[in-house]
């Protein structure tokens, strides 16, 4: 009898325990990501400012995409941090239609934004290390203004529809139960479809390109005699992948790897 008693004892410490320390480790974990997060994106910003990378499409891509990560962070991160370590603040910010339109509108933008911008850098760079002459000029820094230009302009009038579906009734933020099933599909289903599926195999599939483009040069590097001098030079039959050129490669297989990681873990709690 004793034994059966302090079983369920020991759960309930157990939960008890459990529920003290969740909220203690969800506050540092926000306070880890948001402070890596800022100052990676910052770092980015700074590095991709300097004068060798102007003029270059991929480092404009990737400068977008980090400057709407910084955004996210302080949009979606630092509000949530709020909630722990200034409640009151956090209900009275939440409490204003305003801040709850524009809320909804950077949690859906941004996120695509960032998602369109690291993709667009991908097939800059598998343009960039193509071993076709027509396919390497399409990676042009006209080229990638223009995209920006087109991606900017469609995801803020596909994300508009948050602005004047969301407000707060009833002191929460949400919508009309009228447009339950508009905003499950699209800020539910398509959201999570675009971010955790789409974005993922476009990245895998243009960064195995990527890398099998960049060891193929790599193997047709053959040495042809100099006229001038008994030196053999090294050529890469018409490819011209310099220092820059792979550190951003480097950079974006990277960048792609933990997006495809993010992104595909997002999808899964997702569902």
């Amino acid at each position: 009898m004793s034994n059966s008693t302090s079983q369920p004892t020991a759960l309930s410490c157990d939960i008890i325990r459990a529920l003290t320390i969740l909220p203690i480790m969800d506050r540092y974990i926000l306070i880890i990501l948001y402070t890596s997060g800022i100052l990676g994106s910052l770092l980015n910003i700074l590095t991709l400012l300097q004068k060798k990378f102007h003029k270059n499409p991929c480092s404009l891509y990737f400068l977008w995409a980090s400057i709407t990560d910084f955004f996210v962070m302080n949009a979606v991160l630092m509000v949530d941090a709020l909630r722990y370590f200034n409640p009151t603040l956090f209900i009275l910010i939440n409490s204003i239609s305003i801040w709850c339109k524009i809320q909804k509108y950077a949690v859906f933008l941004l996120p695509c934004l960032s998602s369109t911008f690291i993709t667009l850098a991908c097939i800059d760079r598998f343009c960039t290390s193509s071993h076709n002459q027509h396919v390497r000029k399409l990676s042009q820094f006209k080229i990638s203004r223009i995209l920006i230009l087109i991606v900017l302009i469609i995801w803020m009038l596909f994300s508009s529809h948050t602005l004047i579906l969301f407000d707060i009734p009833r002191n929460q933020c949400r919508s009309s139960s009228d447009w339950f099933l508009f905003i499950l599909i699209i800020d539910g289903y398509f959201f999570s479809m675009f971010n955790g599926a789409i974005v993922p195999i476009f990245l895998s599939i243009f960064g195995f390109l990527i890398y099998r483009n960049v060891r193929l040069s790599r193997q047709r590097v053959a040495p042809i005699a100099n006229t001038n001098s008994n030196r053999p030079t090294v050529t890469t039959h018409g490819l011209h992948l310099n220092r820059q050129n792979l550190h951003l490669i480097t950079m974006l297989l990277v960048q792609s790897s933990l997006t495809v990681f993010k992104y595909t873990l997002y999808g899964y709690l997702s569902q």
